[in-house]
């Protein structure tokens, strides 16, 4: 199952599966800049016990940017997600339902299909995720900040970006990584174009999303939140 067609306004997305079928379904949904590369080394553990789903989400990797803005939102993502996980683990996988796994961009794609589609889950897991800006002056100043950075981005070109990116405070930790691993996910980071990246803040980033922390009462699975020991914030 390369690649997941668009329909009814959803995106088209890219998606590598690992492990045997016949293991627990697993889906990995990667952050801003990632790929499904993002998950390699993860992988080579998990699919040992796990059936792994690994979407390259729109704008990213080998998904590439979608035709119009509005299919790369949160939700037309979330459902293309959903289609995934229904004809991964329908026919011919007994319709059992998937953990679910996503970090950043990929956490609120996850967030916003458990709050649609619970009957497809057995739980999720948010690493680095929000569930939304509930203030609508701040997360129109977001949309705002966003939307500038995808002009520079699609003016400067992806090698500005990500060396802009990597200087970010939010990721100074990962100067502390092996080198191979630093330059391993710089690699990855380039490996996603302009475009893509500045489509996806435009259509996808914080300041878009429809906030869920309403929604989130409802959830019935058992929710993992992950937050680094050395993470900064509040």
């Amino acid at each position: 199952m390369p690649e997941l067609k668009a329909s009814d306004g959803m995106p088209s997305l890219w998606v590598e599966t690992r492990g045997d079928r016949s293991g627990d379904p697993l889906v990995l949904l990667h952050g801003f800049t990632g790929t499904h590369r993002t998950w390699d080394l993860l992988s080579e553990r998990l699919a040992q016990r796990y059936f792994l789903i690994l979407p390259d989400l729109p704008g990213h990797g080998r998904s590439g940017v979608p035709p119009s803005r509005a299919e790369m939102g949160i939700g037309p993502t979330s459902q293309a997600v959903a289609e995934v996980v229904r004809l991964t683990t329908g026919e011919g996988g007994g319709g059992r339902r998937a953990a679910l796994l996503g970090y950043s961009l990929g956490g609120r794609v996850a967030l916003d299909l458990a709050c649609k589609h619970q009957e497809l889950l057995s739980c999720l897991i948010l690493e680095g995720a929000s569930a939304g800006i509930e203030s609508d002056d701040e997360r129109e100043e977001r949309r705002a900040r966003d939307d500038a950075l995808a002009d520079e981005i699609e003016r400067r070109g992806i090698e500005w970006f990500v060396d802009y990116w990597q200087e970010l405070p939010l990721f100074a930790t990962q100067k502390d990584l092996p080198r191979t691993v630093f330059q391993a996910i710089r690699r990855e980071r380039l490996s996603n174009s302009a475009r893509g990246l500045a489509m996806s803040l435009r259509a996808a980033g914080t300041g878009q999303m429809v906030p869920l922390w309403d929604a989130m009462d409802d959830l019935r699975m058992p929710v993992l939140l992950v937050v680094g020991k050395r993470d900064g914030g509040g």
